[in-house]
């Protein structure tokens, strides 16, 4: 028979392939301790394997009874999306958000629902969330496009080239692309110093990848501020008024339709100063917005 350690670490790697019960792999370990004569610290080895086994199998089974139950609610909320029950179908989407279980798809689909329901706010800040996840898929930017175009005034903040660059990828996507390019310096610069006769050939290679290292830094940094630091809002109620300032008594100053999407300023209490497409700054009260998550 081969070592324990051999013999426990094939097991580990046969049941988190699927391909044994775990109560199998229990007898397994069963037969180990009762055909040989072992030290206490192998008998404790052979002990704890059995513990993690079979935390693993309970964490195993949680995780798959879990990502079942997430699925079943989310095809149970396309269901009641194709039964034109869209006010259902948001609710159903928004209890698989909560849930934790979020993608492009899910925030695209409760998008869908939302703006099919008269809830034209929400539903914008939906369609932003997808994109955020799925910055270059066409279906989310003409949902979107739509959603803002159906107010019939200015709704988005504005932007400019270089905020839609920050935006054209991910931020996991940008972190990986840094992060493979700090690879790449790295080894260029640890190949220089351990091949002399390469050091010529590569220094170009390596003040490149230097370079675009930086660049690729920098763009995460500058991406990671406007996704972490800016903070927005979309009006979610039929009209707003917002006023000069924080008080009900305030003069008012313009009003707002359900879907305009706004750049909160500061806060007070229960007021936020906030700025709208137009560069219009006045404040109003946080319950009739909503605010967008930064991420």
């Amino acid at each position: 028979m081969k070592p324990l350690a051999d013999s426990a670490f094939t097991l580990l790697t046969i049941i988190s392939a699927g391909l044994w019960p775990i109560a199998t792999a229990r007898d397994f370990i069963e037969r180990v301790r009762s055909s040989n004569p072992m030290p206490n610290i192998f008998r404790m080895v052979c002990d704890g394997s059995r513990t993690v086994l079979f935390l693993l199998w309970v964490g195993f089974a949680t995780c798959h009874l879990r990502a079942d139950d997430l699925s079943s609610s989310f095809e149970q909320a396309n269901k009641l999306y194709e039964q034109s029950k869209y006010s259902e179908a948001a609710a159903a989407y928004g209890k698989v958000t909560k849930a934790g279980k979020v993608s492009a798809p899910l925030y695209f689909n409760l998008g869908n629902a939302l703006f099919k329901s008269g809830q034209i706010g929400h539903a914008i800040i939906s369609y932003r969330l997808a994109e955020r996840l799925a910055p270059r898929d066409p279906d989310i930017k003409a949902n979107l496009r739509f959603a803002r175009a159906s107010i019939h005034s200015p709704t988005a903040p504005s932007r400019n080239r270089w905020h839609d660059s920050l935006d054209a990828l991910t931020l996991d996507e940008l972190t990986v692309i840094a992060m493979a390019a700090v690879w790449i310096w790295i080894v260029l610069l640890t190949l220089r110093q351990m091949r002399k006769n390469l050091a010529d050939t590569l220094k170009g290679y390596t003040m490149t990848a230097g370079v675009v290292s930086l660049f690729l830094g920098i763009w995460l940094g500058l991406a990671a501020y406007a996704h972490l630091e800016s903070r927005f809002a979309v009006v979610v109620v039929p009209e707003l008024v917002v006023r000069y300032g924080p008080l009900a008594e305030s003069q008012s100053f313009y009003t707002l339709r359900d879907g305009a999407e706004l750049t909160v300023l500061d806060r007070k209490e229960i007021w936020l100063q906030v700025k709208d497409a137009s560069q219009r700054i006045g404040w109003v009260q946080s319950k009739h917005v909503a605010l967008i998550p930064p991420g």
